[in-house]
């Protein structure tokens, strides 16, 4: 099997046995794939084995055969990069890149490069280590990551009429319906089932204008992951530890 060399981001792991590993990786010329990596684990007389961390940034080479996009490629060689211990530091960054992770996975597909997202990918989890409130560079890569794989709502006119949304029609009330792909005006909505209520506040913010309070924030990230929930046929499961504290769900009794 040919041999692919790349730069990398673990995106999710599994250990495989005691001493090897299963890992999604989303590499920047190759695109998202899976690998096993024998023996990651198993320590040697000269090496002390570490296995590979989620999250973890390297240099991959991998022996896959990409038109068998079913197969797990191997993984032969890794090389750690530039460490992001500070991610680790405090929930909230941990949480983000986490997140940020399990959308890329959830929303690329094996063997399929997105060379912007990638970058856009690595430049969050650096821009994390330093954020104590990350949901302002998490919605940012949401709209990087929905733009790469063509599935950005349309958020300047209606999806049902084509009628533009300006300041007035927002006024009068606006919809945002994932099957559609964009806004719902007033007139149009009745005709829909599947739709959520949009306020001029979020819709500045979604149209790439600054955030006139941290709620608008908030709700831009709440419609963009119902978005993706759509679209991934499942809800995110690190979405309401993004939020802020103060605006996440309360636990259910007795969790």
């Amino acid at each position: 099997m040919p041999l692919i060399r790349d730069q990398a981001v673990v995106l999710r792991r599994l250990d495989y046995s005691e001493t090897s590993q299963v890992l999604i990786l989303f590499t920047r010329h190759h695109g998202k794939a899976r690998a096993i990596a024998k023996g990651i684990k198993r320590s040697t007389k000269r090496r002390f084995a570490t296995a590979i961390d989620l999250l973890e940034v390297g240099h991959v080479t991998l022996s896959a055969r990409t038109a068998r996009p079913q197969e797990l490629a191997t993984l032969t060689e890794w090389k750690s990069g530039k460490p992001l211990s500070a991610l680790r530091e405090k929930l909230p960054r941990l949480y983000a890149a986490q997140y940020a992770a399990e959308i890329t996975a959830g929303m690329t597909e094996d063997w399929d490069p997105h060379q912007r997202l990638y970058d856009a990918l690595c430049a969050l989890l650096d821009n994390l280590c330093d954020l104590d409130q990350p949901l302002e560079a998490v919605l940012a890569f949401m709209t990087v990551l929905l733009t790469e794989v063509g599935s950005l709502p349309q958020f300047e006119r209606c999806a049902g009429c084509g009628r533009a949304a300006d300041k007035r029609s927002a006024r009068g009330g606006l919809f945002f319906s994932s099957h559609q792909g964009g806004l719902l005006c007033r007139d149009c909505e009745p005709a829909y089932v599947e739709k959520r209520s949009l306020s001029p506040a979020v819709l500045e913010v979604l149209r790439g204008r600054p955030a006139p309070n941290a709620g608008a924030t908030t709700g831009a990230f709440d419609l963009l992951n119902y978005h993706l929930a759509h679209l991934m046929g499942r809800a995110p499961l690190l979405a309401d530890k993004v939020r802020p504290p103060q605006s996440r769900r309360p636990a259910a009794p007795g969790k």
